[in-house]
């Protein structure tokens, strides 16, 4: 499926906090980007959920009058409809897409110089004698 529709969903976020801001709703603008590191953070059904609530708060936000408002409340709505109807099937963007670090002695060795330990003691964790 790819990412595309995670990167629309988070783009709708950052131009409805746009909106927001430029009508003096710097709450709902702020709330909307945080929204946008929710959307990024979560994954399935949390996201669906998330998505779910952006909605309401869009539908909400809309009735304030302003057309910047009512422009900002359609963008957060159609991010949680987007996320609402593909939110159990975007990547998640964080530690669970990161590779396991395999065993790689000349880094274990970079390790311990910045935990302060000496990698040529035989004694240290990742030392000479570690590796044998």
């Amino acid at each position: 499926m790819g990412r595309r529709p995670l990167w629309i969903a988070a783009l709708l976020l950052v131009g409805a906090a746009g909106a927001f801001w430029g009508a003096g709703s710097v709450p709902i603008a702020l709330l909307s980007l945080a929204a946008v590191a929710a959307v990024v953070a979560l994954s399935g059904t949390a996201r669906r959920i998330l998505g779910a609530l952006l909605i309401v708060v869009g539908i909400a936000a809309a009735f304030s009058g302003h057309w910047l408002a009512i422009a900002g409340g359609v963008l957060v709505a159609g991010s949680g409809a987007l996320q609402v109807a593909l939110g159990a099937r975007m990547p998640k963007i964080g530690v669970g897409g990161q590779k396991a670090r395999s065993h790689d002695p000349e880094a274990d060795m970079w390790r311990a110089l910045e935990r302060g330990d000496d990698p040529t003691d035989d004694k240290t964790p990742g030392g000479p004698s570690s590796n044998e």
